[in-house]
């Protein structure tokens, strides 16, 4: 057997070459990194809940649910960022036009369909502001999106008095919660059915706590959205012109694109995928409220780049937002089953930018240093992510003790308290549960910090047996934090240990890759 290439016939590769082309081909594309997060991560989460089926069909359809708003707002800020632009106002056009299309539906007595109508025109609207400041005026894209920002937030509660409406109409059920299945399943279920029907709505009703019963609208327009926008950018003049402002706007000027239109029309697009978005959330929410989206753009943001859509322009694609919004969503779960709250979850989100932002960077440098460089840095982000587990709980506790004994040392000095001195005052059954909580994660807290150390170091100091080291270490850590009840810590010391592992190999696979021409 025998390869040819320019010409020439040459050896047939071994089966390592062709995993090492293999590799380098998977790499190239900018969405490889999201989905080779989403599959380890999701294994290792189907290891740590031994009580649940990760995979099971209903738990997937319901993270695709969950999924559904921000997944369309992102996919609209993909193609802001697509043109070397951003756009950090669509959470609060998303509270904005929420709100409003509730307000006219509950108040103003405007039946859903014009309620609706009316929210997509202020997201239209408010993207033809921004845009023509954007394109016309010539004014940066973050300071007219960062001003809107508190603009169109303070537009929604003004209008509202930041109220709540009373429950929405059903018709906004469509876009969220309608089961399409409930109808032949009630059905079935009252012997109105007779033949093919009645043989479908049997099969519906005899898997419908496995599979139908999380089937919800909010999942089919969520992938219908991205599968027609993907076909549009890839297959019309829009698309194309998209690309070719983000990598060079003068040189598309030049070739006579009308920058400035396309420009506008990208913002207006933006503005209306996060009005839809705020439409996907009512069909989820009992009620319509001006606070809704907020920090929605920096979860938007992080899911393209996540999904390798890069910040300077020119180079992404909707399909790694797509699965950018998902791994987003397994990580949540897996900081929810650590027991963190939303404000973990922001910091995490935050570092999940910067990483993301990386290995853009990386990508385009293609230094092999810079590569190991970078999985060593992921592998400390998720040691970091595994010593939340236990260190959230004992830095609570200790804070919680702390504060009661500065409040207790005040009390006993005769100074009157602050209502907020008071509040941080325990009970005995609170300082011996936090006491509790203090020596039971004090350990665990001190080990993982120091492996986190260890890992920050191997960054720019590590070599190959550092590295697998550090990685069988992870492992190790496992079944020992798994006995210790930390099972939510799993899925990052698996993903930790997967990059660490790879970063040992690196500067093999680069030479190897070269030498056989894989990296051309």
């Amino acid at each position: 057997m025998t390869d040819t290439t320019h010409g020439q016939t040459l050896p047939s590769r071994s089966l390592q070459d062709r995993l090492i082309s293999l590799v380098v081909r998977f790499f190239r594309a900018e969405w490889s990194g999201a989905l080779l997060a989403i599959i380890v991560l999701g294994l290792a989460i189907e290891v740590a809940t031994v009580d649940t089926m990760f995979f099971r069909p209903s738990n997937l359809m319901t993270i695709l649910n969950n999924s559904a708003a921000i997944g369309v707002v992102a996919g609209g800020m993909t193609l802001i960022i697509l043109t070397a632009g951003i756009d950090l106002s669509v959470g609060s056009v998303m509270g904005l036009t929420a709100a409003l299309t509730g307000y006219v539906a509950s108040f103003w007595g405007f039946p859903p369909f014009f309620a609706i109508m009316t929210g997509l025109g202020i997201g239209l609207a408010v993207g033809a502001f921004n845009g023509t400041l954007v394109a016309y005026f010539g004014m940066p894209a973050f300071i007219v999106t960062l001003a809107g920002l508190s603009i169109w937030r303070g537009t929604g509660h003004l209008t509202t008095n930041a109220q709540a409406t009373p429950k929405l109409p059903e018709a906004f059920d469509y876009f969220g919660r309608f089961n399409p299945f409930t109808g032949l399943r009630n059905a079935y279920r009252a012997d109105e059915l007779d033949g093919f029907a009645k043989t479908l709505g049997g099969f519906v009703d005899a898997n419908w706590l496995n599979f139908f019963r999380t089937f919800q609208m909010s999942m089919l327009i969520f992938i219908a959205f991205f599968i027609v926008l993907a076909v549009i950018i890839a297959n019309t003049r829009y698309g194309r012109y998209v690309y070719a402002i983000g990598s060079n706007e003068p040189g598309a000027r030049q070739a006579g694109i009308n920058t400035r239109r396309y420009t506008l029309m990208t913002y207006m697009f933006g503005s209306f995928a996060a009005a839809f978005g705020a439409l996907l959330f009512l069909g989820r929410a009992p009620y319509a409220k001006s606070d809704y989206g907020q920090m929605w753009e920096l979860d938007a943001i992080a899911a393209v780049v996540i999904g390798g859509t890069s910040l300077f322009g020119g180079r992404g694609s909707l399909w790694g937002t797509f699965m950018g919004v998902i791994l987003l969503k397994l990580i949540n779960n897996g900081l929810t089953l650590a027991q963190l709250n939303t404000f973990w979850q922001m910091v995490v989100t935050g570092g999940i930018i910067l990483v993301a932002v990386g290995i853009d960077i990386v990508r385009q440098s293609r230094d092999p240093e810079a590569v190991r460089k970078l999985l060593a840095a992921v592998g400390t982000f998720m040691a970091f992510l595994a010593l939340m587990t236990p260190g959230a709980v004992w830095l609570r506790a200790k804070i919680a003790l702390a504060e009661h004994g500065a409040a207790s040392a005040l009390r006993e000095a005769g100074t009157t308290l602050a209502p907020g001195h008071t509040a941080r005052l325990m009970d005995p059954a609170a300082i011996e549960a936090s006491q509790a909580a203090v020596s039971a994660n004090g350990l665990t807290t001190l080990v993982l910090t120091l492996v986190v150390l260890a890992a920050g170091v191997n960054i720019f100091r590590g070599s190959s047996v550092t590295s697998l080291a550090l990685a069988a270490i992870f492992v190790a850590m496992i079944p020992v934090l798994a006995l210790l009840g930390y099972h939510a810590a799993t899925p990052f010391l698996v993903l930790g240990a997967v990059v660490l592992a790879a970063s040992a190999f690196v500067f093999a696979i680069f030479e190897r890759a070269r030498a056989i021409g894989a990296d051309e």
